[in-house]
């Protein structure tokens, strides 16, 4: 069981490594820099800032398809950038393992609601966006085959302890539901090997 988790703009941090230490199977991180960011004390506009002048959405983008393509992941978590990053790259190449997407506040995605991944998809937005109305949104992607959307009580990047609008409840509550979907995975994952060998052996 393999899974890949997609950092937000902050990159591969202390506390995103804590949050991945909480899951079970291999789990792998692709972070838009190519260094860990480790201790790290930075608001989230010098965050974006950073982001934007040194990767930019399209850089990262083709830098998950590599990692797709790499780990062939069973399950993907994506954070903010990483969370569209993650949407883009499934509608853009050939699903080989890769059976759900697990998005969290993707507030680009509204700039691509015309692309449909190749896999289920939860989407978790927080419940209001500064820059935009959430809820046409989440209405548009309601009606796409295979996505399901969550608007949550909670405001844009509360899984990460770096985001001024984190919260701990929510990280625990989400930790769990994440570590539900990997042992949902790893079952059915066992089921098809069975099925598999049993139609070998009938062969």
């Amino acid at each position: 069981m393999n899974t890949l988790i997609v950092s937000d703009i902050f990159g591969q941090t202390k506390c995103l490594e804590s949050f991945v230490n909480e899951l079970d199977g291999n789990t792998s991180i692709c972070s838009p820099y190519p260094f860990r960011q480790g201790h790290l004390n930075r608001d989230e506009d010098t965050a974006y800032k950073q982001y934007m002048d040194s990767v930019g959405h399209d850089k990262y983008f083709r830098k998950v398809v590599e990692a797709i393509s790499d780990k062939q992941p069973d399950l993907i978590i994506g954070f903010s950038a990483g969370a569209v990053a993650s949407w883009r790259a499934l509608a853009a190449m050939p699903i080989k393992s890769t059976t759900k997407l697990i998005a969290f506040y993707p507030g680009q995605i509204r700039n691509h609601l015309h692309l449909h991944p190749r896999c289920d998809v939860d989407i978790y937005f927080p419940y209001q966006e500064r820059h935009f109305d959430i809820k046409p949104v989440i209405q548009h992607l309601s009606g796409v085959a295979g996505v399901k959307c969550y608007r949550t009580r909670y405001e844009h990047g509360f899984m990460n302890s770096l985001s001024a609008h984190f919260n701990a409840s929510a990280l625990q509550h989400f930790t769990a539901l994440i570590q539900f979907n990997i042992e949902e995975a790893i079952k059915l994952k066992i089921a098809n090997r069975r099925i598999k060998s049993g139609l070998e052996l009938t062969m």
